[in-house]
């Protein structure tokens, strides 16, 4: 058995309910071969990964593993239409929080300028992309739209895409005065941020 152990750190994240933990981005790769015969008696290769937190932290931080196989990452990223110059928001900035209204906020103003004054051009490939890269944004900022009240957009972005269209085929139905707990709130960001993550061509820097 083969076994390799590696110290990761990570540092302190602000919370809406004390303090959280800055997630990682881990990659894994595999050095070396094997002959093909000793693959005989395996359909995949099973992978034990294990987090071990500090003490001084066990039954308050509960450590969440998400994985995704390369063949599934690539996968998603051939079945979208990806810019293939520079995205001036991105890298993202330190301060970004995929918990706050404000970081989300600011995202979309900013691929919403990036779609209308650079890529202009609807039929482009790269405007599909980046309006769902904006919807995602929006709603994140957003999370009751299409009810109660939101900032107008630039009528050049349309209501379509498969990520809009979902979310307000979803929420058609709830009622306009039904308020959204702050658990509720981070739930949806948090979902959205996975969704977000998985559409772009390289790992982002962990956020949440």
């Amino acid at each position: 058995m083969s076994v390799v152990t590696s110290i990761l750190h990570t540092s302190p994240l602000p919370a809406n309910e004390g303090t959280g933990f800055t997630p990682i981005s881990l990659s894994i790769s595999f050095q070396g071969s094997i002959a093909q015969s000793a693959l005989l008696n395996f359909g995949t290769i099973p992978l034990q990964v294990t987090i071990q937190l500090p003490c001084e932290l066990g039954g308050q931080v509960v450590p969440v593993i998400r994985h995704i196989s390369w063949t599934e990452f690539v996968s998603n990223v051939e079945s979208q239409s990806v810019p293939q110059f520079m995205i001036p928001f991105l890298p993202l900035p330190p301060s970004f929080n995929p918990l706050c209204e404000a970081s989300w906020s600011v995202l979309a103003r900013e691929v919403e300028s990036w779609l209308v004054n650079t890529i202009r051009d609807v039929r482009a490939p790269e405007w599909a992309w980046g309006c769902n890269a904006f919807w995602m944004a929006f709603i994140a900022a957003n999370p009751d739209f299409p009810r109660g009240s939101w900032p107008n957009w630039n009528p050049k972005i349309s209501l379509e895409g498969k990520f809009i269209e979902s979310w307000t085929a979803d929420n058609l139905t709830m009622p306009a005065d039904s308020p959204l707990s702050q658990h509720i709130l981070d739930e949806i960001r948090r979902s959205i941020w996975d969704d977000f993550q998985l559409s772009f061509p390289f790992p982002l820097p962990p956020y949440l």
